[in-house]
């Protein structure tokens, strides 16, 4: 069972999506999504609601999963969770047997939470290939995709932008940003909205921007981009270059 987990920290919720063929047919697998909900706490520091997409999910009508969804609920309220709603209901897949309301719409669940509606996803789920990994104590944020990404519209860059903001609601210090480019191109015609982001961004402490292991050619990036990992990490470190004995130093990805 996998589940996808977003971050509002704007609007303090967080955005949990079940997978396809996801399915609760014991205590084990409700334990599972203990597991993982746990983890995804690690960066939060206040009260915060939930907002489940349940459009994957089927729950077994078994006694004992009832039992542990409602006592996994009692558990995450004691670690300031305020309110879970769902959405994606569908009859005869056992979703009433979870222990919070499930209603049909995203925007229906919206209501029911007291927040903003969910933004419709750009180019075809564009913002859920975005990853970002923040290191604190290299005052760092790395961006990476899940998948190949093109990125040619406004629209995307402003997805990107949105992410990276909201992103930095746990930041209280400068930062610069480092860019996994395997995955990722870039056209001509939104260098211009890919440099105002940057602008905005140094707004906000960013320092440097840089990249690597580019996908496509290194001059289609609107940032520096370098072959190896290390050599952009040197970049924003003030290193320099690495001659070929040092390729094995500190700044290397583990």
């Amino acid at each position: 069972m996998q589940i996808e987990f977003e971050h509002d920290y704007q609007q303090k919720v967080m955005t949990q999506r079940f997978l396809a063929g996801s399915s609760l047919t014991e205590p084990a697998a409700v334990q599972a999504w203990r597991a993982q909900w746990m983890k995804e706490l690690s960066s939060w520091h206040s009260p915060y609601k939930v907002l489940v997409d349940c459009s994957e999910l089927s729950v077994a009508p078994i006694p004992e999963v009832a039992k542990a969804l409602e006592l996994m609920v009692k558990f995450f309220n004691g670690f300031f969770l305020r309110k879970i709603v769902g959405f994606g209901f569908r009859p005869d897949v056992g979703l009433e047997q979870l222990p919070f309301p499930v209603t049909v719409t995203a925007e229906e669940a919206a209501v029911e939470l007291g927040i903003r509606a969910p933004k419709e996803r750009v180019a075809t789920d564009f913002r859920s290939t975005i990853q970002l990994q923040n290191h604190f104590q290299q005052h760092s944020i790395e961006l990476s995709f899940s998948e190949p990404v093109v990125i040619s519209t406004k629209e995307q860059v402003q997805v990107l932008r949105s992410k990276l903001m909201n992103n930095l609601m746990q930041w209280h210090s400068k930062w610069s940003l480092i860019v996994d480019c395997a995955n990722l191109e870039v056209t001509s015609d939104v260098g211009g909205e890919f440099e105002r982001m940057v602008t905005v961004m140094r707004g906000f402490f960013m320092k440097h921007v840089v990249g690597y292991s580019p996908r496509g050619p290194k001059e289609s990036y609107p940032f520096p981009v370098f072959r190896a990992r290390h050599r952009a990490v040197a970049e924003i470190e003030g290193e320099g270059n690495f001659s070929g004995d040092e390729a094995n130093c500190r700044s290397r990805k583990t």
